[in-house]
């Protein structure tokens, strides 16, 4: 039998450094960006792209090639009729679709950088399926501000903290609490949600890398009294080790990630008999 191969990469900071490979040129995100669509054909073919095109084609490939297996998705289920704020781990491209199979009763927004926005002739494409790209510029922001306000009243909006995506990566990286003055703004409920990555078996096992476990939380609140930054921080923490504690159960090496030191630039993609 053939032996399996661990593919080494090598990094310098886990805040910023990104293994995503798209080497997409990233558009400007400034106050001419349109967030809101209110024109009824766009929201018509918004409507129908996302329910009749992408969702049942991501509802097949993640739940019967990739055989994705979501575990406490009841605890989303008790707060179908109000809008929460879903916080997950970075670790691959199916991040794109795996809270839309996970928003029950209502559509789901991500929170994506420039990048995603940035491929010519899809940018509204991308937008009718739930992406909401952080401005480049500052002058951006008010807009982004205000489409959260006005998504968020009806649809579930979900947020990487981690920001860059390390394939199968299977730890916690460290992350800011900057995203999470939203949910507090609102009052909304938060669940954390970390995909698990374990040895490939089952049906059609050879066609995917490893076989995927999405652990998603009970609702998270911060703890009353608190405000402000304090506020913010209680709430990260508390997604973090949600995060932190079911890392444990992600078990599998598809990449492995080696820390080093300085300028990681001449380091090579290395591989290794898997153990």
């Amino acid at each position: 039998m053939k032996s399996e191969k661990i593919k080494t990469v090598y990094y310098g900071n886990e805040c910023e450094d990104d293994f995503a490979g798209t080497n997409i040129n990233s558009k400007t995100v400034d106050k001419n960006f349109k967030y809101i669509h209110k024109n009824v054909i766009w929201r018509a073919l918004s409507f129908i792209a996302y329910y009749f095109i992408a969702y049942p084609l991501v509802w097949l490939y993640e739940r019967v090639i990739l055989r994705v297996k979501f575990v406490n998705k009841k605890a989303l289920k008790a707060y179908k009729k109000q809008s929460s704020f879903y916080y997950g781990n970075h670790t691959g491209f199916i991040d794109a679709f795996t809270p839309n199979i996970m928003s029950v009763s209502r559509r789901n927004k991500i929170i994506v950088n420039a990048d995603s926005v940035s491929i010519k002739g899809l940018k509204n494409i991308v937008q009718m399926l739930g992406a909401l790209p952080v401005p480049t510029e500052m002058n951006g922001f008010k807009n982004f501000v205000r489409a959260i306000d006005y998504y968020h009243k009806k649809c579930n909006i979900t947020i990487y903290p981690e920001a860059h995506i390390w394939p199968y990566f299977t730890g916690v990286r460290n992350f800011s609490d900057a995203s999470f003055n939203y949910p507090i703004k609102y009052g909304a409920p938060t669940f954390a949600f970390f995909t698990a990555y374990t040895k490939p078996k089952g049906f059609l096992s050879f066609l995917r890398k490893a076989n995927v476990t999405v652990y998603i939380s009970d609702p998270i609140f911060c703890d009353e009294g608190l405000t402000g930054i304090n506020a913010r921080k209680n709430l990260r923490d508390k997604v973090y080790n949600f995060m932190v504690e079911k890392s444990k159960l992600s078990t599998y090496e598809v990449i492995r990630y080696v820390k080093v030191d300085g300028d990681n630039s001449d380091k090579k993609v290395e591989y290794e008999e898997a153990i």
